[in-house]
């Protein structure tokens, strides 16, 4: 018996711990916080005066925008954009990108007009913030519509990043 012991005890071998799933090659183990980007945004509001800057312009259905795009050794480092939806309403937004032109920082204001039929004439303030990953995934937001905070749709995530590249092409056209 003590033999039987011994050999199913000699058989028994522990399975080892399982091993933390490795993140993909992509995937930050420490995303970015929001105060990290304001950090960032910041460094970059202080040093801008030392950079180039070029101004455009912008023209996309009835909405236009002026913008100035601010560049770092020829690596575009933030767009500053004044937009003009008509009797729609107006906006702000700031783009902020890291040293190889990778957005991490979107900052928004829109004053709109409501369309309800309820308060004719009523605007709405939005202010929206979205912090990016250098692969593309936003990590942190907050967006709120006159004070009150909403959650972010996933339009307007794809809306500021695709209007990013609209301003890219705008900014190097002559």
């Amino acid at each position: 018996m003590i033999v039987l012991l011994l050999a199913s005890g000699c058989s028994r071998e522990q399975a080892p711990a399982p091993a933390a799933a490795p993140l993909p090659a992509a995937v930050s183990a420490n995303p970015m916080t929001a105060e990290e980007a304001r950090r960032r945004a910041q460094d970059i509001e202080s040093r801008r005066a030392a950079w180039r800057s070029a101004p455009g312009r912008l023209q996309l259905g009835d909405a236009s925008s002026q913008f100035v795009a601010v560049y770092d050794a020829g690596v575009l480092r933030m767009i500053e954009e004044r937009s003009e939806f008509g009797d729609y309403g107006s906006g702000t937004a700031r783009y902020y990108l890291d040293t190889t032109g990778t957005l991490f920082l979107y900052d928004a204001r829109d004053e709109r007009t409501v369309t309800d039929p309820a308060g004719p004439g009523a605007r709405e303030i939005t202010e929206l913030s979205m912090v990016f990953e250098s692969d593309g995934r936003m990590v942190a937001s907050r967006k709120t519509v006159d004070g009150r905070v909403q959650p972010v749709q996933a339009e307007e995530i794809d809306a500021a990043v695709s209007h990013l590249q609209a301003l890219r092409q705008a900014a190097r056209t002559p």
